[in-house]
């Protein structure tokens, strides 16, 4: 078979148009919580002995962006975060955000940091303590994990609650990929700046007739990030054609990229305005129905990790945060890019387990 790159694309494109694509989210969980469009999804421990039980743990809350499926992190068998930390006897509980409609075109940055995200955490700390047995001051607060703009939202969150005194208890704090300095944002920052896209101007000529940044809207901005990203895709379809679980893989990782989830037209407008805009976060100047949004209040240990490839997220855009904390800090930079540390290889062989470590660390 010719090695000619435009043969292989083609061949790719081919593949790529007619073949189904796989399952995805097939770990055994329960819902747990819903409220609006989220839901939290359960997975429970799994002990390494067949009669233990787990008792011990955190419950581990994951966060994904907003504008993705929340399978992202329960994407395939063996590259599935929820999988793997559930088989290291973790429980853990996905956030799933949903997909907005008409009538959440007008929730904004405030509804989803003080209102969802807190409700979420809050119902998986009681739901894991209940599971294990555990009442008044033995209760294990929440690690949460935030990834990209989940991450972002998180690390809000967090700070508010903590701002605002005992409320659900936080743990501890993994940022996974999460801008704070957004002057080093990468392409994605180049590509909504003010001199290129004014939010109030532009943005409302965006949206569609339910007042929502549209998934068609979206996905050719993110093309604009890796322009030779369909090159390779193509011929790495190409290049797995005839081996039906490396295809499988691929297009798994596909469904990531092809199913977007669209937002809300305030949130949107208020969120890129404040951050990839004005930078608000880092210097403590974003108010938020009123309350300004101070990361130092975040007091509980993080760890941060970054991806030496990642041009969504480069590793200066997100490692401030751990100077900003006010609580123990970890960093961490691996050798990989923002999708690849979920679902590529790098995910089973060093972030999951970096995850499980630091995690079973964190004191009760």
């Amino acid at each position: 078979m010719t090695t000619d790159p435009w043969s292989q694309i083609a061949r790719g494109m081919a593949v790529h148009a007619v073949t189904p694509r796989p399952p995805v989210g097939q770990t055994p969980h329960v819902v747990v919580h819903a409220q609006d469009k989220l839901v939290v999804r359960y997975y429970a421990p799994i002990p390494q002995a067949p009669a233990a039980v787990v008792t011990d743990r955190h419950p581990l809350v994951l966060v994904p962006s907003l504008i993705n499926k929340a399978y992202i992190l329960d994407l395939e068998p063996g590259r599935s975060l929820c999988a793997a930390l559930a088989e290291r006897g973790h429980p853990v509980y996905l956030v799933d955000w949903g997909t907005p409609g008409p009538e959440d075109a007008d929730e904004g940055v405030a509804y989803v940091v003080d209102e969802l995200l807190p409700r979420a955490v809050d119902r998986a700390v009681r739901h894991c303590a209940a599971q294990q047995g555990r009442s008044g001051d033995r209760v294990l607060g929440a690690i949460v994990l935030g990834y990209c703009m989940g991450g972002i939202v998180a690390a809000i969150s967090i700070a508010r609650l903590a701002a605002a005194g005992p409320h659900t208890p936080i743990a501890g704090f993994i940022a996974l990929n999460t801008p704070v300095a957004f002057a080093h944002a990468g392409r994605f920052r180049d590509l909504v700046a003010p001199e290129h896209l004014d939010v109030d101007r532009d943005l409302p000529r965006l949206l569609d007739a339910d007042g929502l940044v549209p998934v068609n809207v979206m996905k050719p901005a993110f093309n604009l990030l890796d322009p030779v990203g369909s090159v390779t895709k193509y011929r790495a379809v190409d290049a797995a054609a005839d081996a039906p679980e490396k295809l499988a893989r691929v297009l798994a990782r596909e469904r990531w990229l092809e199913e977007n989830v669209p937002m809300p037209g305030r949130f949107a407008r208020e969120f890129i305005a404040a951050t990839y805009q004005k930078d608000q976060l880092l210097t403590g100047e974003w108010v938020i129905d009123g309350r300004p949004v101070d990361l130092r209040a975040i007091r509980c240990p993080t760890l941060v990790v970054t991806c030496s490839g990642d041009f969504i997220c480069p590793p200066e855009a997100a490692l401030p945060l751990a100077s900003i904390v006010t609580g123990t800090a970890e960093t961490h930079t691996l050798k990989c890019g923002h999708i690849g540390v979920v679902v590529g290889s790098e995910g089973p062989r060093t972030f999951y387990p970096l995850v499980d470590r630091w995690a079973r660390r964190v004191p009760a």
